[in-house]
């Protein structure tokens, strides 16, 4: 897509999205996990890499390399897709359904909302590595601007 990936826009470009253009985007990615989910896809990488942004920032989600369909009889407990935005159960190889998608789906949102920095990266490694993300993402929270913190 001519407007490339927003993980490009954001830490290659080193761009930043503003608060419409932040839900925008998160509202294009919910809308598309959303059907996938209605549909019974899983798609297990998502992550600002996967998410296309066209000359309207319109989002599509991308690279299906790796999602399956979820069958009510096998319990998926593979390791795949990238780690920095793998839910806890997947790197733990547990059963996992997609909610593990929405896990991600969380990091994506951080990444929206926060600016790129070399911290930006331990943090985010920190908050998978714990059980209870809710006490890590409270503690970031005071690292948002007084506008993203409204969000």
């Amino acid at each position: 897509m001519s407007g490339g990936s927003v993980y490009d826009f954001l830490h290659k470009q080193k761009g930043f999205f503003k608060l419409p253009a932040i839900l925008k985007v998160a509202t294009g990615v919910s809308k598309g996990m959303s059907y996938l989910h209605q549909n019974n896809i899983i798609h297990r990488d998502l992550k600002a890499a996967n998410l296309l942004l066209d000359e309207n920032e319109v989002v599509k989600v991308a690279d299906f390399g790796v999602a399956r369909v979820q069958s009510q009889s096998r319990v998926m407990t593979a390791e795949t897709g990238t780690y920095r935005w793998r839910a806890p159960e997947v790197i733990e190889h547990k059963p996992y359904n997609h909610k593990a998608d929405i896990f991600s789906f969380g990091i994506v949102l951080w990444d929206l909302l926060t600016e790129y920095s070399k911290d930006g990266w331990r943090k985010r490694e920190a908050w998978q590595k714990k059980k209870s993300w809710r006490r890590v993402l409270s503690a970031h929270t005071r690292l948002l601007s007084e506008e993203r913190r409204e969000l």
